[in-house]
């Protein structure tokens, strides 16, 4: 199970009793009624309503739901698609003020750069093609750097924003690229699972999107973590920055 430590954070003391509870028996948990868990834990109902939604649910419902879809055994066809449920969760994450003001403050670095660099490689570069093609369409400078041996020059072009994506945010070539755009000058957004890695610490603004890390079964090395989070995340920071852009 995954739950954010900024949304942990929020819970007061008896809150944070009941999620207690519920990571400590969570097979127990999911069979129960509001009114069984807050007789266990101790708490009003109301209590275990304000706890699921500053955890993202609509309710005791919508977390037993997602409770239940963890712990259950899966089949191949639900397997596949596992990570719907996570990023049904990034969506709601993402229309909280706290990451809406990330992106509009991501959106606002763009807007005032005179361009703005994508850097993947992998399945991330792909990523940053789409990304320059996207921002190109709305009227914003961009260009990108797939290849990890392209030189990278920064001094002289101007105001340079550079948005690095990356999912483990510890890749070699990824973390180089992106010290030598730091010492062009260049600001820097990281796009990561998750903000506890290189890429993003090194970074002026952290986005993430913290999916659970899916592999192929055939190849071992190879990661399936589903990368729609990114796509929406591009999408949406194109239309804030062409919009900041045009009110300068």
């Amino acid at each position: 199970m995954m739950f954010l430590p900024e949304q942990i954070s929020k819970l007061n003391e008896l809150e944070m009793l009941v999620f207690d509870f519920i990571i400590k028996s969570p097979e127990e948990v999911q069979q129960m009624t509001i009114r069984d868990l807050a007789s266990q834990a101790h708490v009003s109902t109301s209590t275990i309503v304000r706890l699921c939604t500053k955890l993202g649910f609509e309710g005791w419902s919508d977390l037993k739901f997602y409770l239940k879809n963890q712990l259950k055994e899966k089949t191949p066809e639900e397997q596949h698609y596992d990570n719907m449920l996570e990023f049904n969760m990034f969506l709601r994450r993402m229309n909280t003020d706290n990451y809406q003001a990330k992106l509009n403050n991501a959106a606002q670095m763009i807007a005032k750069a005179d361009y703005t660099v994508f850097l993947g490689l992998g399945t991330s570069g792909s990523l940053s093609e789409y990304a320059t093609k996207y921002f190109v369409n709305t009227g914003l400078r961009s260009f990108v750097i797939s290849d990890p041996f392209q030189a990278v020059q920064v001094q002289g072009m101007g105001n340079v924003v550079a948005v690095i994506m990356s999912v483990s945010g510890e890749t070699e070539q990824v973390v180089n690229k992106e010290l030598e755009f730091k010492a062009g000058g260049a600001k820097i957004i990281s796009i990561t699972n998750n903000e506890d890695c290189t890429v993003a610490k090194l970074a002026d603004y952290q986005l993430s999107y913290n999916l659970v890390n899916e592999w192929s079964k055939q190849y071992p090395l190879g990661n399936l973590t589903t990368q729609l989070p990114v796509l929406a995340i591009l999408e949406i920071l194109a239309h804030k920055s062409i919009d900041y852009h045009l009110k300068k």
